[in-house]
């Protein structure tokens, strides 16, 4: 059994997340949500956990056990007795509590259950610098214990924000939400994706980061540039059929001079709040682009608003910016 931390923020959106990755990476079986704590089968936890934006952990789970009261002498002589675990190299036990239950110490904890597992394996322990992490998750009335597989790299999210880059500009989705959405629309290598408002580059960058092939335009060719400039400093632009300035009302035409028909898929962050005599009627870009998307194709976006189209609704979350604005963010399938 495999088991998978969501991020305490967007915890909705992290589990659909989760399900997208566990959908590209072929997984069938059982699925089994505990608030932020997610339990599945064999499922390939280290490249689901290396590709999200907003789960932060996988464990491959050796022992569990159920509450009601919680009993630190009946939790420890079950451990003891129960517990079957091998360690190759040195280990450090770690408590994460999901749930904040104030009768249990984690310090105390993470002694006890270190030391139950070093009479039963022998193996030296590192609090520094482990081998092997030993995972132990709190919840509300359960509580699992794992060898950790893999932690997510929180360091890239952060030394790549927006502003962080060579070409920025005021508004750009961070790289932790582009990520996610790029996930929630199932993008494999060697896809074809399309953002059409394309900005800075944002989902582009992600994508190619998976593999992805790159359709990229926007009404500014400031944005447009920038967004090259970006690719190349990702060194993406191999990645890249073609990033213009143009208008998305003309996507179809830009597709077609491009020798394209159909894209896998399209994610995308419209501008809102702004004159639609300079950029377009939005709202009416966004009904005709699913024209130009396969089919079995997901159409993410964000927007100020629910946008109803003519696709299966797989996913709606909201996502608050500041006390002026929300985001939406659409997950849509076409079929």
């Amino acid at each position: 059994m495999i088991g998978y931390v969501l991020s305490g923020d967007h915890t909705d959106l992290a589990f659909a997340e989760l399900n997208a990755l566990l959908d590209i990476f072929g997984y069938k079986g059982k699925i089994e949500r505990l608030d932020r704590y997610v339990l599945t089968g064999e499922s390939r936890g280290e490249e689901i956990v290396n590709r999200a934006g907003y789960i932060n952990e996988s464990h491959k789970i050796i022992y569990s056990y159920n509450y009601e009261n919680f009993s630190l002498e009946g939790f420890l002589r079950d451990i003891e007795r129960s517990l079957e675990i091998k360690i190759n190299g040195s280990y450090a036990v770690r408590i994460l509590k999901l749930h904040k239950d104030k009768s249990i110490n984690s310090q105390l904890l993470e002694r006890e259950i270190g030391a139950i597992i070093k009479r039963k394996t022998g193996a030296k322990v590192n609090l520094t610098n482990p081998e092997n992490l030993i995972r132990v998750v709190i919840l509300k009335d359960r509580i699992f214990i794992g060898n950790l597989i893999k932690m997510r790299d929180k360091k890239y999210f952060y030394e790549n924000r927006p502003h962080l880059r060579k070409y920025f500009h005021p508004g750009s989705i961070l790289p932790k939400l582009a990520r996610a959405m790029v996930n929630l629309a199932r993008v494999r290598e060697g896809d074809i994706v399309l953002d059409p408002f394309c900005g800075t580059g944002g989902f582009l960058i992600e994508a190619g980061l998976i593999g992805a092939k790159l359709l990229g335009c926007d009404i500014d060719w400031r944005m447009a540039r920038g967004s090259l400039i970006n690719l190349e400093d990702y060194n993406l632009l191999d990645k890249v059929i073609k990033i213009e300035c143009l208008d998305a009302k003309y996507v179809k035409d830009f597709l077609k001079r491009n020798n394209i028909e159909k894209v896998d898929a399209i994610i995308t962050d419209p501008p809102y709040g702004i004159s639609t005599a300079k950029k377009g009627e939005i709202e009416e870009i966004i009904k005709i682009l699913p024209e130009v998307l396969k089919e079995n194709g997901y159409f993410v976006f964000a927007y100020n608003k629910k946008i109803n189209l003519n696709l299966n609704l797989e996913g709606l979350f909201k996502i608050p910016i500041h006390k002026q604005l929300v985001r939406y963010i659409h997950v849509y399938k076409k079929v």
